[in-house]
């Protein structure tokens, strides 16, 4: 089968000729129509698992899938042959990716069937990104009217969560590159400001004098964390996917600061489906590459240009 896949830790992604796996006892195998591509995949290239966890080389990347059940090994009785799903793929050992025409996923990660009138290319954007976005609203506890400030809210999870928050009817104020105003606004986001504006902090608190209910920081170290906290109103919460909340800090000035840290489960993401079926809400592709074009796509994301969502699509 093809797959794009490194010889090596650090070493360029590659497309590549490999064996196609085989189903161990409650593994379902599932032939890929279509993978997400995600800043977390180059990291695992990088080695970010090295020394903690068991891998395989040539090491097929590739989190977030979504296709067809090819086969299922023994004991599997959540699926079948033939059923459509979707889900985060991560399991140990890591190596056999949905960078691939086929992928091997236990039947007890996070996997789910995927709901009709979804498409595989929409399916496969929304596990890691969607749940991270999901999770971090839920952290936050914000409900209807409250003030939502998003910062770094260009890529997968801030579209998800800008999204996600305004169906919620919470306002948000997105802060993001220039020419991604125009996506986020059709998202749901209210206003849309340039983080490296250098009146943004004076925009945002003439926006909102008695500050935001809540702050979700994707991109931040700890002292732009530090910054976008000072906007936050005493009593409210903020969550940040960068580790970069320190909790006392956040306990001295109010508000409540949480570290998010995914947890995939097969819960999550059939909560995550739902909302985005029964919201009827779009999926934020940005675009969508053919498997040859993946390593191209991942540099792309790993060097910060990335904007939205990517998805490789593999034909069937």
């Amino acid at each position: 089968m093809q797959a794009v896949a490194v010889s090596r830790f650090r070493a360029p992604a590659q497309l590549m000729e490999l064996p196609k796996p085989e189903p161990r006892a409650g593994e379902l195998l599932v032939k890929v129509r279509a993978a997400g591509v995600n800043p977390f995949d180059a990291k695992i290239a990088d080695g970010l698992f090295d020394g903690q966890r068991p891998h395989v080389f040539p090491l097929i990347l590739g989190v977030d899938g979504a296709g067809t059940v090819a086969d299922v090994g023994p004991g599997v009785t959540r699926f079948r042959v033939g059923d459509r799903v979707t889900g985060q793929f991560l399991h140990d050992p890591i190596g056999t990716g949905t960078y691939a025409e086929f992928a091997p996923v236990p039947e007890q990660l996070g996997v789910a069937r995927i709901p009709d009138g979804m498409r595989f290319d929409q399916a496969a954007a929304l596990p890691t990104a969607g749940m991270t976005a999901l999770d971090s609203l839920d952290s936050l506890s914000l409900s209807e009217g409250h003030a939502l400030l998003i910062v770094g809210a260009s890529g997968g999870v801030g579209s998800f969560a800008t999204e996600i928050a305004a169906s919620m009817g919470i306002r948000v104020t997105a802060l993001a590159r220039r020419g991604s105003s125009e996506r986020l606004r059709a998202l749901g986001a209210g206003r849309v400001i340039d983080p490296a504006d250098p009146e943004a902090v004076s925009v945002l608190r003439t926006e909102q004098p008695s500050g935001f209910d809540g702050m979700l920081d994707l991109m931040s170290d700890r002292v732009g964390f530090t910054r976008w906290l000072a906007l936050v109103r005493r009593g409210g919460s903020a969550a940040t996917t960068t580790y970069s909340a320190d909790p006392e800090a956040g306990a001295n000035a109010g508000v409540r600061a949480v570290n998010i840290d995914l947890q995939p489960t097969a819960s999550l993401l059939g909560r995550l489906l739902r909302i985005v079926s029964d919201h009827r809400l779009g999926v934020p592709l940005e675009r969508s590459v053919a498997l040859p074009e993946a390593p191209a796509a991942l540099a792309e994301l790993k060097a910060g240009r990335g904007r939205g969502k990517v998805v490789v699509e593999i034909p069937s």
